[in-house]
């Protein structure tokens, strides 16, 4: 029986920060997961020798949103994208293969909690909620038509950011996000309507915002056990260039 690969696919764009931060995301998970197999997109201005030792090491463009350009071009069969500005705390890292299952895509789901809403600006629009959260997903990237989903995600996301393309009836100021992109393909495209989708059970451990703070007995908010994947993105964007 042939085995699956499995890897971990993390894109830096734009910034040098974002590939500095990439490479500290690699060695972290290395700590925890040795035998870990990585792909990185990133800018050829970017690469340099600490590209070396990375399995899979492609050429990106320098959009604001090719993480969906990377997701989509996956080397691997099984895939766990993690943006570039996080870093990994913990062993359970090397068992994220077990939160698939049978689904096709696993995401970090945005709750109502006043913390996770205080990151992500708009998540509610007329009875609707932008609750999928692209931080990280865990995807089947095998299946064409998972990979078919996150190239149009990428495609159409740039249309909706050029103004090319916006569904009537919704509000203009959701075009900037592209978890609407990612709403409306899961929500309203029937082609996708059979893609399995699901939550990790331990939700927020794998996409814990460093704004989330710790309590009064100094522990991770919003999560049971301590976060698998720490998220920074609040001090990457504001440097004006993102």
């Amino acid at each position: 029986m042939q085995t699956k690969s499995q890897g971990y696919l993390i894109v830096a764009s734009r910034k040098k920060s974002f590939y500095v931060s990439a490479l500290n995301l690699i060695e972290s998970i290395r700590d925890y997961h040795p035998e870990a197999k990585f792909a990185l997109f990133t800018e050829k201005r970017f690469m340099d020798h600490r590209c070396d030792d990375i399995d899979y090491v492609f050429e990106c463009g320098d959009h604001i949103r090719e993480k969906m350009y990377g997701m989509a071009n996956s080397p691997f069969d099984q895939t766990f994208y993690i943006d570039a500005d996080c870093e990994c705390e913990h062993e359970d890292i090397a068992n994220v293969w077990d939160h698939l299952k049978d689904n096709d895509l696993v995401f970090v789901k945005l709750t109502k909690e006043k913390e996770a809403q205080r990151v992500f600006v708009e998540v509610d629009f007329d009875g609707n909620s932008l609750d999928l959260c692209g931080g990280v997903c865990l995807y089947n990237s095998e299946k064409p038509i998972v990979k078919e989903f996150m190239q149009e995600w990428y495609d159409l996301f740039l249309k909706q950011e050029a103004k090319e393309w916006w569904p009537e009836g919704y509000p203009k100021s959701l075009a900037r996000w592209d978890q609407f992109t990612l709403w409306w393909l899961t929500n309203k495209i029937e082609k996708y309507k059979d893609i399995k989708i699901d939550i990790f059970e331990d939700n927020y451990r794998w996409n814990w915002f460093a704004p989330f703070g710790f309590d009064e007995n100094g522990k991770h908010r919003l999560v049971q056990k301590e976060p698998v994947i720490i998220h920074y993105s609040c001090f990457f964007n504001k440097d004006k260039e993102y």
